[in-house]
């Protein structure tokens, strides 16, 4: 039985328009599919390092050589750097969002110009590539680090205590000197120096002072040079002050006691010189107790029968407080007193009457 026309020709617009739908929906997913995946490019900020292969050896200096968006030729080379980077859409996508920031780093073998898309700086998933980083030369200069002994050198403000001077010699680190660490051409030149961190020694009345201070390293502009391993960061740093003595000399009252129930007819010296050393004010004050009568020497004296005798220096005494502080007893010096005699009145009066 054969099917009529009129069914042949309905399943003809049906039958078409299913194929033509589905090559549709087919065509649809592979256009999707390749244009997710075709060839994409995406410009990013990123920080490359440069470092020398060997581990005896710095980088000293890097300087842009050629640019166009990042800073200009002869600009220092922070390690900021413009990349464009391609490759699928979608690879591409996953990569960035998952990435703050690309970091990479380039070993370089001494000094000299340096391409920065040479090599396999960043570690980028396969299907991308890099298509440029901006900027694409360096120029770099690359030192032999080495160690070398440098002496401590004491950083010292301030004016000490009135009566004390801190000299030269009485200055002393302990070590007195470190090892630096650094480029070669920096290290043994004269332009790098180690210092203690400052020292205020204003007002300090003392003939003793020690302190443990940290060491600070000048001269460095390239922040290369540090404190070797092995040596102190820090030094103990002693200071050795001397008195500023002051010397003065004033005529002072001799005063002689004895017991009160004995009457003694004295004759000797009443007043002799005495020299004084000490810090100048305690000096000054003296020479105004001596003005005022506050400070005088005292004398213990007995019969001596008419007999003349020299007073010996240990038997020469002064009120207690009357003498400054700042004077000790060995700086003072006495002249010599001369007792010429010291007799009971009675004695003298029979010696007059006869």
């Amino acid at each position: 039985m054969k099917t009529p026309f009129k069914v042949h020709v309905i399943e003809f617009f049906i039958g078409n328009t299913r194929n033509k739908l589905t090559s549709l929906l087919f065509a649809v997913v592979v256009w999707a599919f390749a244009f997710g995946n075709t060839g994409h490019e995406e410009n990013v900020e990123g920080f490359i390092l440069v470092q020398p292969q060997g581990k005896d050896q710095v980088v000293v200096k890097q300087e842009i050589a050629q640019s166009r968006l990042v800073g200009q030729t002869g600009d220092p080379f922070t390690g900021r750097c413009r990349i464009s980077i391609s490759g699928p859409r979608n690879v591409l996508t996953r990569y960035l969002e998952s990435t703050e920031r690309l970091n990479g780093t380039i070993q370089i073998e001494g000094s000299g110009r340096v391409d920065l898309i040479g090599g396999n700086v960043f570690d980028l998933p396969s299907g991308l590539a890099i298509k440029s980083i901006d900027p694409s030369w360096l120029t770099v200069i690359v030192d032999q680090v080495v160690k070398v002994e440098i002496e401590v050198k004491p950083l010292i403000s301030g004016t000490p205590g009135q009566g004390f001077v801190l000299f030269p010699g009485g200055i002393t680190t302990e070590p007195r000197s470190v090892f630096l660490e650094g480029p070669k051409e920096l290290l043994e030149g004269d332009s790098i120096g180690v210092f203690t961190q400052e020292i205020d020694i204003a007002g300090s009345a003392t003939e003793h002072l020690e302190q443990t201070v940290p060491l600070v390293i000048t001269g460095d502009v390239t922040g290369l040079v540090s404190i070797a391993s092995g040596s102190p960061s820090e030094v103990v740093v002693r200071l050795e002050f001397q008195p500023n003595l002051t010397q003065a000399q004033a005529e002072v009252s001799v005063r002689y006691i004895v017991d009160e129930e004995i009457d003694l007819d004295i004759r000797g010296d009443r007043t002799i010189k005495v020299s004084v050393l000490g810090v100048e004010d305690a000096v000054r004050e003296w020479e105004k107790r001596v003005q005022q009568g506050t400070f005088y020497l005292l004398v213990k004296v007995t019969d001596t029968e008419g007999q003349n005798r020299n007073v010996p220096t240990e038997e020469v005494r002064w009120i207690e407080g009357s003498l400054p502080d700042g004077i000790s007893r060995d700086q003072v010096k006495l002249e010599r007193i001369i007792l010429y005699s010291a007799q009971l009145l009675k004695a003298v009066r029979e010696d007059e009457q006869q």
